[in-house]
């Protein structure tokens, strides 16, 4: 079995599956996309020197990478390809040739299934009719948007995907319900869902790579909370920020708030924090979260988050928000805490329950690490899973032939 993993950012999740699917004994190669514009994965990135269009030379790629990301994807062929980004009419053509360039480059490859991680832009569009709907796989990490209205181009491709029956593996429950419900709208049989499955993804490993040997030296009259990830309103901070004043007064917190984007808050009245307001390295990501008590997460809504993996990696505790995003990863009482009704008093209540028992900071510390070792959460099972999916859908494209 050959295949193709192409996937458009979200390195941190697909390196580790592509890795561990051929440490399995799977012959996979993997493709990452990237637009020209914004060359950077948040595992990667070429914003210091951008690459033109087309396949980016090998030299280049372990030039960047370091050692340490060359030697840990080591087990897979990697390949980069910078497609265009310009939505300037007269240059559409652009997306069309770079589609087809890539997509021939593909087919020449005679893969038996082309796993397409994640997609949006007209490139995509292209690139879904040159390599052919037949031998497709997909992943859906987001579904209908939690912000506002769902893109369009987002809707396209759902339709896409449901009236040509490709199979998607998506990675937590509740956006695979999403979909489902999404599809009643669509086709009114939708009976037969064997080309769906919800396989995990594990903890974003390739963080190690990146891993700065900080100690976790912490002032031991301070206790640091830290919440991760890019700004926005649906995230919750505010209640955060209210939770840190009501408790103050009682325990040494520092609060620290590191992501781009744009605040929606303030820290006024807020005795100790710090505000690290734009993007963040990878071995700054790794410091902060070794160096920080647990990671609190009061997310009002979201179907799932990446933040989780990046902390478990570092067998930090969670607090966050009751919803279904989380509570599909994060156990109550075991790997942090789930909190009912979101506001800031019950929120205040959860910090304090964790800031004040080391022992449990210990014990969940200790679940963290059993339970990504093991079980449906470990790269190993979710590689098992994966390469399972890919041979039943192999198995179907061939009796559907005969």
């Amino acid at each position: 079995m050959k295949i193709a993993i192409v996937s458009f950012y979200l390195m941190e999740s697909t390196m580790p599956l592509a890795k561990h699917i051929a440490e399995a004994g799977v012959d996979v190669d993997l493709y990452c996309l990237l637009p020209k514009c914004n060359q950077n994965t948040f595992v990667f990135d070429f914003l210091s020197k951008k690459q033109p269009c087309g396949f980016v030379g090998k030299e280049i790629i372990k030039k960047s990478w370091g050692k340490k990301l060359w030697d840990y994807i080591s087990p897979v062929e990697t390949k980069i390809y910078i497609f265009p980004t310009e939505r300037i009419a007269k240059l559409l053509f652009l997306d069309v040739y770079h589609a087809y360039k890539f997509a021939n480059h593909i087919r020449k490859e005679k893969y038996d299934l082309v796993h397409i991680i994640h997609s949006s832009t007209p490139f995509w569009n292209y690139l879904y009719f040159f390599i052919g709907k037949k031998r497709i796989v997909q992943t859906l990490h987001e579904v209908t948007s939690h912000e506002a209205t769902t893109p369009k181009y987002r809707i396209k491709l759902l339709n896409y995907l449901i009236k040509n029956s490709i199979p998607i593996i998506f990675n937590s429950a509740i956006s695979k319900q999403r979909f489902l419900d999404f599809k009643s709208g669509v086709i009114s049989q939708t009976n037969d869902n064997t080309n769906l499955a919800m396989i995990r993804f594990g903890l974003f490993e390739t963080y190690y790579c990146f891993n700065t040997h900080a100690a976790e030296i912490r002032n031991s009259d301070k206790i640091k909370i830290l919440n991760l990830g890019r700004i926005v309103p649906y995230k919750g901070i505010h209640l955060l920020i209210q939770s840190v004043k009501n408790l103050q007064e009682k325990l040494p917190i520092h609060l620290i708030v590191a992501g781009e984007g744009e605040p929606y808050f303030d820290f006024n009245g807020v005795k100790s924090y710090e505000f690290i307001n734009r993007f963040c390295s990878n071995e700054e990501i790794t410091k902060l979260i070794k160096e920080c008590d647990f990671l609190v997460l009061p997310y009002i809504s979201g179907s799932q988050s990446g933040v989780p993996m990046t902390a478990f990696a570092f067998n930090k505790p969670i607090i966050a928000s009751n919803i279904a995003g989380f509570k599909e990863v994060i156990e109550n009482m075991k790997t942090g805490i789930l909190v009912d009704n979101l506001n800031a008093v019950n929120l205040s209540s959860a910090i304090e329950t964790l800031a004040t028992n080391k022992k449990l900071r210990i014990n969940m510390a200790e679940n963290i690490i059993k339970k990504y070792s093991e079980g449906e959460f470990s790269w190993k099972s979710i590689a098992e899973q994966t390469i399972a999916f890919y041979r039943q859908q192999i198995e179907l494209r061939k009796i559907k032939k005969r």
